[in-house]
């Protein structure tokens, strides 16, 4: 019986190698989509945590991602002034505009006063009412100083720099595009109080609308008692700040619709803050063009040196 030959053309004895490879890699297929799915799965959670933790606040005029304000202030405070003090640096360096106006300032106050101004903005940004006063106290402090406008823009810039250059990697593009805005609304709000205020050889003339309101009734609790020298005496309180601005204008008022000529005690102040330099200023201004007289009693050593740290020394008469 002859046995019948099967053809062997076309056939592969490992063909099966083929189909167990072909099986292996749609598994190692199937794994890396799985793999590839999960990634894109854990990155959207992550995305959606982040956004879970952001918190956007509206401060300055802007919406600020809180989280990262909070942590850009958290870095910049470990530098105990010393990105600040860099930015000083740079600034005087570069710009000497700024710096003839600043030069005869200490460097290390500047420091501290521009790190105060920023921890008061940052600590006091669901408080309204702290918050207008400390960017009161910033105007009139720059604008005592001769800080224009234009000037802000510069400084943020270089102090930005300086903070990238000092912290590094930490800070991220988040906290940079943060502290950006807010900078930026920084000095917007504080150029805010300059649109109806002339800067004269460092001097600011003060718009006199201030002094013009009515007087609202029932807040004259200030002492304006009149001593031996017959002229009526305006008493500074030792605390003299923004919750007593209201009634200091007032306090004004009342003298200045009924006097030529008033006193100011300042002899038991221990703390003023720019808001109150700020209507005493007005005042000034007021007196110089109504022929009003304003003399000083006895000006305690804080009070001066408020005055002098401002640049007020020379609008508000004291010797």
């Amino acid at each position: 019986m002859v046995r019948e030959k099967k053809s062997m053309i076309g056939f592969d004895p490992l063909a099966w190698l083929d189909s167990d490879r072909a099986e292996g890699n749609d598994t190692k297929n199937q794994s890396s989509e799985k793999s590839q799915e999960k990634s894109i799965a854990k990155k959207s959670v992550k995305k959606a945590e982040n956004k879970k933790d952001k918190t956007i606040v509206y401060l300055l005029g802007k919406n600020i991602d809180e989280t990262a304000l909070l942590k850009g202030y958290a870095l910049l405070e470990k530098t105990d002034s010393g990105v600040i003090e860099k930015m000083i640096a740079d600034v005087f360096s570069k710009h000497g505009d700024i710096k003839e106006r600043l030069e005869d300032k200490d460097k290390n106050i500047l420091a501290i006063n521009i790190n105060n101004a920023i921890k008061s903005i940052v600590e006091n940004r669901h408080d309204q009412v702290l918050l207008d006063g400390s960017l009161l106290n910033m105007s009139v402090s720059c604008q005592s100083q001769g800080i224009l406008r234009q000037h802000f823009s510069i400084v943020t810039d270089v102090f930005l720099s300086a903070i990238k250059e000092s912290i590094g990697r930490s800070w991220t593009k988040a906290i940079s595009a943060t502290w950006n805005e807010f900078l930026d609304g920084l000095a917007q709000e504080i150029c805010a109080a300059y649109k109806d205020e002339i800067i004269e050889d460092k001097n600011i003339k003060l718009e006199t609308a201030v002094m013009s309101d009515d007087v609202e009734p029932g807040e004259i609790n200030q002492d304006t008692s009149v001593v031996d020298g017959g002229h009526p005496v305006l008493q500074l309180n030792s605390v003299q700040d923004i919750s007593k601005s209201q009634v200091l204008k007032n306090d004004m008022l009342k003298l200045i619709n009924d006097n030529d000529e008033i006193d100011i005690d300042a002899s038991e102040v221990e703390r003023i803050d720019g808001s109150a330099l700020q209507l005493l200023c007005a005042l000034f201004n007021y007196a110089h063009q109504n022929n009003l007289v304003i003399n000083w009693i006895n000006p305690s050593d804080t009070f001066k040196q408020a005055v002098n740290t401002l640049g007020m020394k020379n609008i508000l008469e004291l010797t």
